[in-house]
């Protein structure tokens, strides 16, 4: 029972953790060619918070496959939007490869720990949950930002290289998200994951 609570605990910490580390930097690049903003406006960026999406949350807890809330923004240059999805992308892949390489060296598998009391338990085992919870919804996050939804990254992508079909892809809003959503479920989305982290455990 006691792995149980700490594994959702630790879920928890790790989906938040990975929308913020995946958000925070594209608010940042934001603000950065943004900088005409008012300094209230600027700061609003670190309310972290705003970040975590429920739903998101809750399919990290429930399939390690979720997705966080982006800032509102109010972008007109092209450019602007391109930059942003490409650093969400490139954010998630850090996130991922940092995760994944700490967890190797310092948790490898098939190593157990001996503990004499729950408290040394937790301690010993929260970061191995934690680091190996973090790669695997990181690399998840990046297929589920691969779908071209207008909020998701590929979404900023595509409007920074064709506005035309950005609004495209608005249109289809309703019909793209269904497909998330069954691949999601349908565990297309984990299966293509769980392949590339098998590949740089390997490695």
């Amino acid at each position: 029972m006691k792995e149980q609570i700490l594994q959702l605990v630790t879920l928890v910490i790790a989906g938040i953790l990975v929308m913020i580390l995946h958000e925070l930097p594209k608010s940042i690049m934001y603000n950065l060619k943004n900088k005409n903003q008012s300094p209230n406006i600027r700061r609003k960026i670190y309310k972290l918070f705003h970040y975590i999406d429920p739903i998101g949350l809750i399919l990290c807890i429930t399939t390690l496959t979720g997705f966080s809330k982006p800032y509102m923004y109010r972008i007109k240059e092209k450019k602007t939007n391109l930059m942003l999805g490409i650093t969400g992308l490139i954010s998630l892949f850090i996130i991922f490869l940092f995760s994944i390489t700490i967890w190797k060296i310092y948790y490898p598998i098939g190593d157990t720990f001996s503990y004499s009391t729950t408290v040394e338990w937790v301690i010993k085992n929260f970061p191995n949950y934690l680091f190996q919870f973090i790669a695997v919804i990181s690399m998840n996050m990046i297929f589920v930002n691969l779908i071209p939804i207008s909020t998701f990254d590929l979404g900023l992508i595509i409007a920074g290289k064709s506005p035309g079909k950005y609004f495209s892809i608005i249109r289809n809003d309703y019909l793209i998200k269904m497909i998330l959503i069954l691949a999601i479920v349908f565990r297309i989305i984990p299966n293509m994951s769980n392949f590339i982290i098998q590949l740089f455990i390997v490695l």
